[in-house]
């Protein structure tokens, strides 16, 4: 029989020893321990007391229920159950029931109980986190498989990875047999030079596009625009994405035009495309009947208007520029907007301008044609919050922290406005990979940048370098006194444990820290090298600590 006091206060959990009474139902208290007196204001009076002292009475029947099981199968009892706390409120417990058996009676019942609060909250915000993690990753799916323009992502070296359904019905229109999986072999086309050159600086980081025409199977010509997005993944581009657009139908709308305008109105009046024909003042003469499926206007509305009366305001003067522009050069342009629908919305458009002239050289009217590209924008915008975001924390990555720092120092330079910069590594993380698994430590990783996040301000920014490796930028940081108050805040959230698939994972974390006024630093890579200085520093010199430059 445990009657050790010293033995249950060293526990942790609380601890109560229940005596059994004579007729095997009535039950007393007989110990508690420390955690029971820190927990409850009455516990020293529960001792000698029967079950059911301080506590409801409908908690007092759900309490023997479960100490009756115990006691009549003579085995461990395990139940889920809630705590009310008058120092942290309502808890949330596991309790284990054991029996302690004395001439073939249970005289005693020793019940453990476990706080499993924060586990459970954890374990509720990581099911939320997948539920979205699957949903993100459904819509991206659905965004990639089910668009309308061929889309084909490639690695560095070209080969096609994957490609969506449009485009592999887009290749077998052109093409009736396999093809190779490498991108420059499926282009058959005199422009391969430049193909491979807008290939090679999409790969630098920067997006392109071109026209360039290619040569079916069947030895026809196809009009092709190729834009070429890079696939950034912590400031390295792992691969490119081809959207193509077939422009032969619109190239034959545009020679339609020149050589018969009856020609013209029947290829218009059957296009998704907004075709327009505006004066140089940008007036109406003639629009596509697609402006009413498209917009919702009916027709008669656009003519007793202007084209930049359905422009967003936002775009108004780069249309006007490049209108003008158009007629000024000569020259094709290209301009993206957002048309105004009648629903009060807003839709992106690609109008493509090309001005008109006479046989004498006289101006005479300018054609647009006006393409959706709003999937095209969804799609672009995703791929740049991934350009900008570690994919499995959502925190700053490297690109996106040094702009920001960029700006700050800027803002220092001209304010003389103190800033910090504290660099993160956790200690021994390789154990946690090593003994429990590669999720497991995806896990800690991810509670431990929601710590970063709670704990700092809402204007600082944490960021991720790569594995377990850390950093915030913290803007208006005055004196080393703030400083250290907030590093001692984030050493104490990050010492408590991981609650990882019922595993308590205690993991050490180093910190090197430099305020900016300390150095005089007037560039990124200056201060952070500094900052990484300090955390070598704190590994070290023992590890789990700080150093404050």
């Amino acid at each position: 029989m445990i009657t050790n006091q010293k033995l249950i206060d060293g526990m942790q959990d609380m601890v109560y020893v229940m005596r059994v009474g004579d007729d095997g139902e009535s039950l007393y208290y007989q110990l508690v321990n420390q955690a029971v007196r820190d927990g409850l204001i009455f516990a020293d009076e529960l001792i000698g007391q029967e079950l059911g002292q301080g506590i409801s009475q409908e908690q007092t029947d759900s309490l023997r229920k479960h100490y009756q099981i115990t006691i009549h199968e003579k085995k461990i009892h395990c139940y889920h159950d809630r705590f009310v706390s008058p120092f942290l409120g309502e808890r949330l417990v596991y309790t284990t029931l054991t029996p302690i058996v004395e001439a073939e009676k249970v005289a005693y019942v020793l019940a453990v109980t476990r706080d499993v609060t924060e586990q459970k909250m954890v374990e509720k915000q990581r099911n939320i986190s997948k539920q979205r993690l699957k949903v993100s990753r459904q819509r991206y799916k659905s965004l990639f498989d089910e668009n309308t323009d061929p889309i084909a992502y490639l690695n560095p070296w070209g080969k096609i990875i994957r490609m969506n359904k449009s485009c592999q019905q887009f290749i077998n229109q052109i093409y009736r047999h396999d093809q190779e999986r490498n991108i420059f072999d499926l282009l058959k086309t005199a422009d391969e030079e430049l193909v491979i050159r807008k290939f090679e600086e999409t790969k630098l980081g920067l997006p392109q596009s071109i026209d360039i025409t290619i040569i079916s199977e069947d030895h026809y010509e196809v009009k092709l625009q190729i834009n070429f997005i890079p696939m950034n993944i912590e400031n390295k581009v792992e691969g490119v994405y081809l959207i193509f657009k077939d422009m032969t139908a619109e190239l034959f709308a545009k020679e339609a035009l020149l050589k018969s305008e009856e020609r013209f109105r029947l290829i218009a009046e059957n296009s998704s495309d907004l075709i327009q024909i505006v004066d140089h003042q940008g007036y109406f003469s003639y629009l596509s009947p697609s402006h009413s499926r498209v917009l919702g206007y009916e027709l008669i509305e656009f003519y007793e208007q202007n084209l930049i009366d359905f422009v967003a305001e936002d775009y108004q003067v780069q249309l006007k520029e490049q209108l003008e522009l158009a007629i000024e050069e000569r020259a094709t342009k290209k301009v993206e907007v957002k048309f105004r629908r009648i629903q009060g919305d807003f839709q992106w458009f690609e109008l493509k301008i090309e001005p008109v002239f006479s046989g004498n050289g006289d101006y005479d009217h300018t054609n647009i044609v006006a393409r959706d590209i709003e999937d095209r924008k969804r799609y672009e915008k995703d791929l740049l919050r991934l350009a900008f975001r570690d994919p499995l924390t959502g925190l700053a990555n490297r690109r996106l922290f040094d702009d920001r720092m960029a700006k700050v120092i800027a803002k220092v330079e001209r304010d003389q406005i103190p800033f910090v910069v504290i660099m993160i590594d956790l200690d021994n993380f390789k154990a946690v990979n090593d003994q429990y698994g590669h999720d497991a430590g995806d896990q800690v990783i991810v509670q431990l940048s929601k710590r970063l996040l709670n704990t700092v301000r809402e204007m600082d920014t944490v960021g991720r370098l790569g594995g377990d490796e850390f950093i915030i930028l913290l803007p208006e940081i005055a004196t080393k006194e703030n400083l250290s108050g907030l590093i001692e805040r984030l050493e104490r959230i990050l010492q408590k444990p991981y609650y990882i698939d019922n595993n308590h994972l205690n993991v050490g974390a180093s910190f090197g820290a430099v305020l900016s006024d300390h150095q005089s630093v007037t560039r990124v890579n200056t201060i952070v090298t500094v900052a990484d200085k300090a955390l070598y520093e704190a590994k070290r010199t023992g590890k789990n600590r700080s150093i404050i430059l």
